[in-house]
């Protein structure tokens, strides 16, 4: 046939209407799929609410499909699942959320509201306002919406895909028959467990996203815009093993949690997840059980000299990674060791006596068994190991001599830049008491007298801010202060903050310190106490309320907690004559007067007192206790009751 522009145009039309016909109309004739469950009939409003989403084109910037790839949006989407589209219309781009399983997810009263004003409910979306359309379109669509995909409204972790789901760890835990003599179990069954493997993994790649403790606050997970894991807490606390091992293989959407298929082997990947969940997510109590140094560790003692600036070299280790769960003054109290079990030990109790360089060289570098313990060898090179051990020793547990301090007034210098300095604009006292509270009244004391309950012990003792009372504030004080609180004191245990602490919160601290200890603030005074207000957030606040809704008040260490936080300034019997205001430039607090009433106690001692030197215990105490402490000032007050 001869190829005339004739023929070319009806071939050219034939083969058009050939490849459309096998493309489009024969697979929607011949293609039936099974019916899924996320596949339902329409009611007349979802179908019109259909109809109006797509001639609005609604699917021009929002799909409802789930590709094989898209493993944060929810399961493949199934050809089941479209049984009931006709016509079929998934939509083009993902300049918006894919919607196949929004149903349910949010009310259809929010919907309407995003459809007429979307940046009211999410600031940055560039979704165009659809107000001028009726009440009743409106309302269809998000009926529409509603019904979309399982249907299922609670929120749950994204689940893993194939080849994950209903993978369990494979490795089994072997049984040992108990040995009856004494001998020490504990690394042989930590060990075998694959444990202390897991524990190094976790040390190398995990710890400093997600922390000593697990909460997701290690030093480098707070520069990040979605903070890491806490796996104590839900949804993480009680995943079942396919989810951890698809997490920690593929990473995360949209977070930098990293795809650890590619550097950790499949046994590795179980292992780590098997630590985790053992001393973070669903922690037993375990007896460490470790026994004595042994092997390579035996006998050592420490080669580093123990000099005063070996000694800050090691305090700067300790703020920088042990503060945290073992506290700045080393006794086991530190804010993220709370919830580790066990718990970090006390060096300031006394139980240390026996202990040798071996001992502490050896827990350092290695960890202890069934327990959060890092294996610091991972991060730190013997010297520096060393230098831990020689700080916790002369300082915390007082077993090895202290090297002579400096000769008078040569014991604190700092770098010229922190001289003339002033006080930030933003610089605030308030938030400077909260600081002081959390990381300073422990050891400085609540009134600043050097008295802090867990500094009592410490060698030297620490500073009593009452010597710098009335005194003029000097040129070159502030910036002494600043420097202080960043680099430590070299010959004491006072913190090296500036390996730990904004600069912000040390201004912050500064701040306080100067207001209250060397200016003076006035404490709780008569027209405070008897003004009759009382914040609206406490009016109804009891402690009935608070046993009926279930929890429990240790009455019975109600006495101990106003002595470790009230005494020192409201004194034993509340009439403001506490030790710790004797020189203080802020002066004491009046008497408690009669009849406060437990509002008005728990909400004082829950938020403390504005521009005064009366703390928000809310940061130092729990409600229980702030309750039992409410309770026994109640008493001591209360006339019902008796008191004074």
């Amino acid at each position: 046939m001869k190829m005339t522009f004739k023929v070319t145009v009806i071939g050219g039309v034939i083969v058009f209407l050939a490849v459309v016909t096998a493309a489009v109309f024969i697979p929607g004739i011949i293609w039936k799929p099974d019916q899924t469950v996320i596949a339902h009939e329409y009611t007349p409003e979802q179908e019109r609410g259909r109809e109006l989403f797509y001639s609005n084109g609604c699917n021009y910037c929002h799909t409802q499909y789930v590709r094989e790839e898209d493993t944060a949006m929810g399961p493949v989407s199934q050809g089941g699942n479209y049984v009931f589209d006709e016509p079929l219309i998934l939509g083009s781009e993902r300049t918006g959320p894919d919607l196949s399983y929004i149903g349910r997810k949010r009310s259809e009263s929010w919907e309407i509201e995003h459809l007429k004003d979307p940046r009211s409910l999410s600031p940055l979306s560039i979704m165009p306002n659809w107000e001028f359309l009726p009440e009743e379109d409106l309302q269809a669509i998000a009926s529409y919406l509603f019904a979309l995909g399982d249907r299922v409204a609670q929120e749950r972790m994204i689940l893993p895909p194939e080849p994950y789901q209903k993978e369990a760890d494979p490795i089994p835990y072997p049984e040992v028959q108990p040995i009856t003599d004494g001998s020490p179990q504990g690394w042989a069954a930590w060990e075998a467990a694959g444990l202390q493997e897991g524990k190094e993994i976790y040390v190398a790649n995990c710890l400093t996203c997600h922390g000593c403790s697990g909460n997701g606050l290690g030093s480098y997970g707070g520069t990040m815009v979605v903070t890491p894991a806490d796996f104590k807490q839900e949804p993480f606390k009680n995943m079942p093993d396919d989810q951890w091992f698809w997490h920690v293989s593929e990473g995360v959407p949209g977070t930098l949690m990293p795809t650890w298929k590619t550097s950790l082997t499949e046994d590795q990947r179980w292992k780590v997840t098997r630590y985790i969940q053992q001393i973070f997510a669903r922690p037993v109590m375990h007896d460490p059980d470790e026994g004595d140094p042994s092997g390579e560790y035996a006998g050592l003692t420490s080669p580093v000299e123990v000099t005063i600036e070996t000694l800050d070299e090691g305090k700067q280790i300790f703020i920088r990674e042990c503060m945290v769960c073992h506290g700045s003054a080393g006794r086991g109290n530190g804010p993220y060791g709370e919830f580790i079990q066990p718990g970090p030990p006390d060096f300031g109790n006394g139980s240390y006596g026996d202990y040798t360089d071996a001992d502490y060289f050896w827990r350092i570098s290695e960890g202890v068994p069934w327990s959060a313990m890092p294996a610091w060898k991972i991060h730190y090179g013997e010297e520096d190991r060393w230098k831990l051990v020689n700080y916790i020793r002369v300082f915390f547990t007082q077993t090895v001599d202290a090297p002579p301090a400096p000769e008078e007034g040569k014991d604190f210098t700092f770098p010229d830049v922190y001289k003339d300095l002033d006080f930030p604009q933003n610089a605030s006292y308030e938030d400077g008491k909260q600081v002081f509270l959390e990381n300073c009244a422990h050891c400085h004391g609540l009134a600043g007298d050097g008295k802090g309950w867990d500094g009592l012990y410490l060698n030297p003792t620490p500073a009593d801010f009452r010597d710098i009372a009335g005194k003029t504030m000097g040129p070159t004080d502030l910036g002494e202060h600043l420097a202080k609180l960043t680099f430590g004191i070299k010959d004491t245990a006072m913190p090296y903050w500036g390996e730990w602490m904004p600069e912000s919160m040390r201004w912050d601290a500064i701040r306080f310190l100067v207001g209250s200890f060397m200016m003076g603030k006035p404490a709780i005074t008569d027209s405070v106490y008897n003004d009759g207000m009382i914040a609206t957030n406490y009016l109804t606040a009891s402690s009935q309320v608070f046993l009926d809704e279930g929890h429990s008040i240790p009455t019975e260490q109600g006495p101990d907690l106003y002595d470790r936080y009230c005494t020192t300034c409201h004194g034993e019997a509340g009439l403001g004559n506490g030790p710790g205001m004797e020189g203080n430039a802020s002066g004491g607090p009046s008497p408690f007067p009669r009849d406060m009433g437990e509002a008005y106690i728990f909400w004082r001692t829950n938020e403390g007192v504005s521009e005064s030197i009366m703390y928000p215990f809310q940061w130092a105490m729990s409600s229980d206790e702030m309750w039992a402490v409410t309770l026994y000032v109640d008493g001591m007050t209360s006339s019902s009751q008796g008191g004074n």
